[in-house]
């Protein structure tokens, strides 16, 4: 019946959210993660930081299975990435002194990273046997991401450094290549090809990109501009994913 006649009256049908009203959403949450962590901290919290962490942020997404699995980030954590996001746009020194545009980089990043790495955790557990990435394979993927690691960052010394600054293990820096060897592994399997580009590529990036090898030749470069440019190009996918995500993905400040 014409509700235009009496008839029951038919509510609109409700529309999703605009990119706009998303993005507002995200830059919310995210600002409020940003703006927790990198509040000052008074003597006491430092001190005890140092014998208890303390979650900074929950998450979950419909890729992680939803509420009732969220994922947490540590302060600890945060502060190292935070470091290593600094440290990537700065050639000495190990990150201190981190500004909140390097915690919003490793928050962002984390999580792009965190999701991803479980898709490819579950794509590889639902794969027949023989289109399994053997652990020879994956192990090659790790040492590539893992040099490319310590490169980009200005060396072993520096990583360490910012490590021992915010009390993180070897361990817990071996989890956070971990982390992103999978997830370059599944962007390249089932998003976009990144871990093999071809020489024509190099080529191209090293004629026309600043890239941290000018002075050397091209033959010179060649093995660690195909890192850096993987890497580069990782970074880049992994951005994207989360862009694309942002309206499935909550974020929570524990503090």
């Amino acid at each position: 019946m014409n509700a235009g006649r009496g008839g029951p009256h038919r509510p609109a049908a409700k529309q999703p959210p605009s990119d706009a009203a998303v993005t507002k959403t995200w830059a919310a949450m995210v600002l409020v993660a940003i703006a927790a962590f990198a509040r000052p901290v008074a003597a006491a919290e430092a001190a005890a930081s140092d014998v208890v962490d303390r979650t900074a942020v929950r998450f979950y997404a419909p890729e992680t299975g939803g509420t009732a699995y969220p994922r947490f980030i540590f302060e600890r954590t945060l502060a190292f990435e935070a470091r290593l996001a600094a440290m990537a746009d700065i050639a000495e020194g190990i990150g201190d002194g981190y500004d909140e545009r390097d915690v919003r980089e490793a928050l962002e990043r984390h999580v792009a990273e965190e999701i991803l790495s479980g898709l490819a955790d579950r794509l590889i557990a639902d794969l027949p046997p023989e289109r399994r990435p053997s652990s020879e394979d994956l192990q090659a993927v790790e040492r590539d991401v893992a040099r490319a690691f310590v490169e980009q960052l200005g060396g072993q010394a520096r990583v360490d450094g910012a490590a021992r600054a915010e009390h993180i293990d070897p361990a817990e820096v071996d989890a956070v290549v971990r982390r992103r060897t999978f997830a370059a592994w599944y962007i390249d399997r089932a998003l976009t090809p990144i871990l093999h580009p071809t020489e024509e590529q190099l080529r191209d990036v090293f004629r026309t990109s600043a890239h941290p090898f000018r002075g050397k030749s091209f033959k010179d470069a060649h093995d660690a501009l195909e890192r850096w440019f993987v890497g580069e190009r990782a970074r880049a996918a992994e951005s994207a994913f989360l862009q694309s995500a942002r309206a499935r993905v909550r974020i929570i400040v524990t503090q």
